[in-house]
């Protein structure tokens, strides 16, 4: 299985780890060329606005709609795959459900804490300026991922969003497996 990570911003050394952990082959995506030939693709955190424009410049938003892969989207990811930010920003808009960016506060107001994850138990969760789901536009739309009365991570057909970052714990490659199994083999 090879998992494609977006390399245009963000922690993608992380993802690459994780996801040789979790058994699968990373691939680098720095043009949309690239993007031929994975199982799925990992759009990671960073910053949301930043990677949106990146994407939009080099035509990655075409090429990741007209090929219709399997996309896992952490932190800034997770903001992309939604439908909408209250903000003007480019999006993928590929889920039905819009976010609260940087709902936890501020870089400073970042923190790490065990969250409750279906299907998994208890896992860590790394939360750095994370975005909250504010509203489900779609009962296709599951939540898998709370922290507390917050949702923090929901899929729907072969997407998954999350407002953390599985691949800075030491059993985020758990997660990797849940979306191999739930989002990518379906």
């Amino acid at each position: 299985m090879i998992v494609g990570v977006l390399s245009i911003q963000g922690d993608i050394e992380e993802h690459e780890e994780t996801l040789k952990k979790a058994g699968y082959v990373p691939k680098r995506i720095k043009r949309p060329e690239d993007l031929e030939g994975i199982d799925a693709l990992i759009i990671p955190g960073g910053e949301s606005t930043t990677i949106g424009k990146l994407m939009k410049k080099y035509n990655f938003i075409e090429k990741i709609r007209e090929l219709d892969i399997p996309i896992l989207g952490t932190c800034a990811g997770m903001v992309l795959l939604s439908k909408g930010t209250g903000i003007d920003q480019i999006l993928l808009e590929l889920m039905d459900f819009t976010v609260k960016r940087n709902a936890y506060g501020r870089q400073v107001d970042s923190f790490e804490k065990e969250i409750e994850f279906k299907g998994l138990g208890k896992i860590y969760g790394v939360f750095i300026r994370a975005p909250v789901v504010d509203k489900i536009l779609s009962d296709d739309v599951e939540v898998i991922a709370r922290d507390g009365d917050k949702i923090v991570g929901v899929k729907q057909g072969k997407y998954m969003a999350l407002s953390f970052h599985p691949e800075l714990s030491e059993d985020g490659y758990k997660v990797y497996k849940y979306f191999v199994e739930n989002c990518v083999k379906r």
